[in-house]
């Protein structure tokens, strides 16, 4: 892991996923913390069962009160007493044009910028997938910690479906009635994460700064984790999303209205694609949560233009724009030989992690398969891949390693870089992989 930010340091925060409680199990060790955090479950359980098959192939998530349209733009300003002191605050959530399978469901991505004080404090990757039945569920979150102008790491990753993390719903369809159970939004033991959510009040109006709404939706959620952190009380109108979040006897009293709400342009979804692209690569390649799920998917080409990658932040405050050099890292795209021969490896070309600014080029030069333990070579291919970007390299096998893998099924190998480059810089990057004979048919 990179940074210094504690694991079990905890903020509750008004995002558009449900937000990370104040630490509560940091003072319990051993049986007694997993006691804690099965009665906290026990008191919100899931309000059906999460099934992938109850899901579409491609994600489209048109909830009344949640609806998730890539381009659609919420900026929400307020204050928050995260340091001891009243200071600004402003969270900007952007609807991508990107999607990532995660726990077996394809999701729609949310790129989440979050600024205390005019200050870049969090940088989040969020993930919403609804159901056939209408429900919009909350299948994970990557928060990227910042600390001065240095990533500080993103110690608070969870996925549904690794570590033992359990998606929730975060919009249920139908509506649930008004004082009716708790009912689960998430649930990540590995980094205590645990959020519920009931609905107290049905048919409001509401005014904010960027309008006044009627047939509103309210919400408290809270964390049985932490019975001394208070309660989020969310406000949801038709069409439009989170209008106003609200503090309830929580000592950060973290306060949200919602300012502005659009719809980006092509060429400003592009770039905030692109910059979410970025932090997706750079989870692959150093989160060990994140890396276990594939990279998002482009739901739609691109244009050719948007190699420019921003992070939005507010006119007065700019991140540093230090030069930072490009990383080139393998991985197995698939262990299993396609039929014509050949092995899968992903090549990645990412921003460090240590950097905000993002380097324009790429990586490029020759893969080369080896048999492991030995020089020789069974496999080249040449690569190209833009920065801060990732694709799969098929490399053809000699007829020396598919004999060996149609008589014992897998071999070991070492794939190395030769005459690499990433950015301008030569770089040499090796890995072994473990490849499976082909399914026949």
């Amino acid at each position: 892991m990179f940074g210094d930010v504690p694991a079990r340091r905890r903020r509750r925060r008004p995002r558009l996923a449900v937000g990370f409680a104040t630490a509560l199990l940091g003072t319990c060790v051993g049986a007694g913390a997993a006691t804690a955090q099965a009665a906290g479950l026990s008191s919100c359980p899931p309000l059906t069962t999460f099934r992938a098959s109850s899901f579409p192939d491609r994600p489209v998530v048109d909830s009344t009160l949640l609806p998730l349209v890539p381009g659609a733009q919420r900026i929400l300003q307020g204050v928050s007493n995260v340091s001891g002191e009243p200071l600004p605050h402003q969270v900007t959530f952007t609807v991508t044009n990107l999607t990532k399978v995660i726990d077996g469901v394809r999701s729609v991505m949310v790129h989440d910028v979050d600024y205390t004080n005019g200050k870049l404090a969090e940088e989040e990757l969020a993930f919403f997938a609804q159901d056939t039945a209408g429900n919009v569920w909350n299948l994970g979150e990557y928060p990227e910690q910042y600390a001065g102008d240095q990533l500080a790491g993103a110690p608070l990753t969870w996925l549904a479906g690794v570590d033992g993390a359990e998606a929730g719903i975060h919009m249920p369809s139908p509506q649930q009635p008004i004082g009716g159970p708790r009912y689960l939004q998430g649930w990540a033991p590995g980094v205590e994460f645990l959020d519920c959510a009931r609905t107290i009040a049905q048919n409001q109006s509401t005014c904010v700064p960027a309008g006044c709404f009627d047939g509103v939706l309210v919400t408290d959620e809270t964390s049985p984790l932490d019975p001394t952190g208070g309660s989020q009380r969310k406000y949801y109108a038709a069409g439009i999303g989170i209008l106003q979040v609200r503090a309830i006897d929580d000592p950060q009293n973290e306060t949200l209205v919602m300012t502005s709400a659009s719809q980006l342009p092509p060429d400003a979804l592009a770039a905030i694609d692109a910059r979410s692209l970025v932090l997706d690569r750079r989870g692959y390649v150093q989160n060990p949560v994140y890396h276990q799920v594939p990279l998002a998917d482009t739901a739609s080409p691109l244009p050719s233009d948007s190699t420019e990658q921003p992070t939005p932040t507010p006119s007065h405050q700019r991140p540093s724009t230090d030069a930072a050099r490009l990383t080139l890292s393998l991985f197995a795209a698939a262990r299993r030989v396609t039929r014509s021969g050949k092995a899968a490896v992903h090549v990645v070309c990412a921003t460090p992690a240590n950097r905000i600014a993002v380097v324009t080029g790429g990586c490029r030069g020759r893969l080369e398969l080896y048999l492991r333990g030995t020089r020789a070579r069974v496999g080249t291919a040449r690569f190209s891949v833009a920065a801060d970007r990732g694709r799969k390299v098929l490399v053809p096998l000699s007829r020396r390693v598919l004999r060996i893998l149609h008589g014992r099924g897998r071999v070991s190998i070492v794939v190395r870089t030769r005459g690499a480059i990433a950015g301008v810089h030569p770089v040499t990057v090796s890995r072994r992989l473990t490849l499976v004979r082909a399914t026949p048919g």
